[in-house]
């Protein structure tokens, strides 16, 4: 039985591909690769890995050229911010356009207050000289029932009864 695929170690595959062993056994983990094959504390793995690591590579790096610049990635935020603050006026206008609306209606009520109580006062006033009137007159017949009754004579004092 002639093994068709070379066995390798982590450290082997690692120097194989130019990369550091730390670097590999990350990429191991991530990509849920076991060992082919154990041998005491050594995990070995066939050539197949290395070509999967050569493919996972080739796209992740395709994916790195679609990486935005940092300018690229400012301007980004910057116009999602722009919109999210388009929003916000957009938001400030209509709660404004509601605020005007209650103002209205609260002066509106204002006004018909004020109209009403200027109403009762006035309604008040035109039923005060009535009432004055009619105070001067029960003051004038007070002082006409005490004019016309006659005041009971002074009573003396009792030293006043020798003079």
């Amino acid at each position: 039985m002639k093994q068709s695929k070379q066995l390798y170690s982590q450290n082997k595959i690692a120097e194989i591909l130019g990369i550091s062993r730390g670097t590999f056994s990350k990429w191991l983990k991530e990509n849920s690769v076991s060992p082919k094959q154990q041998k005491g504390q050594r995990k070995l793995y066939d050539e197949t890995v290395i070509e999967q690591y050569k493919q996972s590579k080739k796209t992740s790096s395709s994916k790195d050229s679609k990486r935005l610049t940092t300018v690229e990635l400012l301007q980004d935020n910057l116009k999602e911010k722009q919109q999210e603050i388009d929003y916000l006026k957009e938001q400030l206008e209509e709660k404004d356009a509601q605020i005007k609306v209650k103002d209205e209606t609260i002066s509106e009520f204002g006004l018909k207050f004020a109209k009403l109580a200027d109403q009762a006062q006035q309604l008040n006033l035109a039923d005060k000289p009535n009432l004055i009137g009619s105070k001067k007159e029960t003051v004038s017949d007070k002082k006409t029932v005490k004019e016309t009754t006659e005041e009971p004579p002074k009573r003396k004092k009792w030293w006043h009864f020798w003079d």
